[in-house]
């Protein structure tokens, strides 16, 4: 059965036909009749010429508006991502709904200091030349990063948000911390970058001299902030200026060019996409 946007158009067209050819014999039977003046001026002159089908669609679907898609909430559920294999590193959506398995582990893991950055810690090596590119324009720019953790295993995560649980309780170390197969760090394309290996992590990170380098310049070497401040609620986690998650120079392009957070931006255009 054709679609509902086919029919629409083919309805449309058929009545502009019919007009059409209601608008004709009109003024034919007024030239025959005699009439002193002629109907609609001279539009019995005029050829009419149905439009295409293709020309309908177009129209009619230009002054469609998509319906938005809805972001699912935060809960805490496990739901295999639908991109969950490693070769899917680009379009892998993790959160606190949708995990990978326990399994996932890239195999080309190499050092950060294969960067030039201090710190410790392995990411793939896909992101080691544009790392690096990062890291030494940083440096150029007179704000230099580290790291301060790199890829993690699921057992690793297991057993760190099992401490934060165990300091903080489950519902507040839910809201910073990533259950295990949920969190960006098992993928070996996310980091956490400070100022220096021994500096902690905090929120002030965001206003120091490469916090604000990173925040204006990271996406150029394919690099995005997957929890910005006052984001929350669309991206399920609190602001974490030192997280930046590797995508690759296109895609992070189009991601910090929509002004979306990762998260909904994954979601839309891959998790539900057809």
């Amino acid at each position: 059965m054709p679609s509902l946007l086919v029919r629409r158009a083919t309805a449309a067209i058929l009545s502009l036909t019919l007009l059409v050819g209601s608008t004709t014999m009109t003024v034919a039977a007024a030239d025959d009749a005699g009439a002193e003046e002629p109907v609609l001026d001279q539009v019995a002159a005029v050829s009419f010429a149905p439009p295409s089908l293709e020309v309908a669609l177009t129209a009619l679907a230009s002054s469609v508006t998509p319906a938005k898609v809805r972001l699912p909430a935060c809960e805490y559920q496990d739901i295999r991502t639908r991109y969950g294999k490693v070769k899917d590193w680009k379009k892998t959506l993790l959160d606190t709904n949708l995990k990978v398995r326990r399994s996932y582990q890239p195999r080309d893991l190499v050092s950060v200091s294969s960067a030039g950055l201090s710190g410790s810690g392995k990411v793939r090596k896909i992101i080691i030349d544009d790392l690096r590119a990062l890291a030494a324009s940083a440096r150029r720019a007179g704000k230099p990063l580290a790291v301060r953790s790199a890829q993690r295993t699921y057992s690793y995560q297991a057993a760190l948000f099992a401490s934060y649980v165990q300091r903080f309780g489950y519902t507040h170390a839910a809201m910073f911390s990533a259950r295990p197969g949920h969190s960006e760090h098992q993928m070996g394309t996310t980091l956490d970058f400070t100022t220096a290996p021994s500096v902690p992590l905090k929120t002030t990170f965001g206003e120091s001299p490469s916090g604000k380098w990173l925040a204006k310049n990271g996406w150029k070497y394919g690099f995005i902030m997957s929890y910005p401040k006052s984001k929350q609620k669309v991206s399920c986690y609190s602001y974490e200026p030192w997280h930046w998650r590797y995508f690759g120079r296109d895609l992070a392009r189009k991601i910090y060019q929509s002004g979306q957070v990762p998260r909904r931006y994954l979601y839309e255009n891959f998790e539900v996409r057809r």
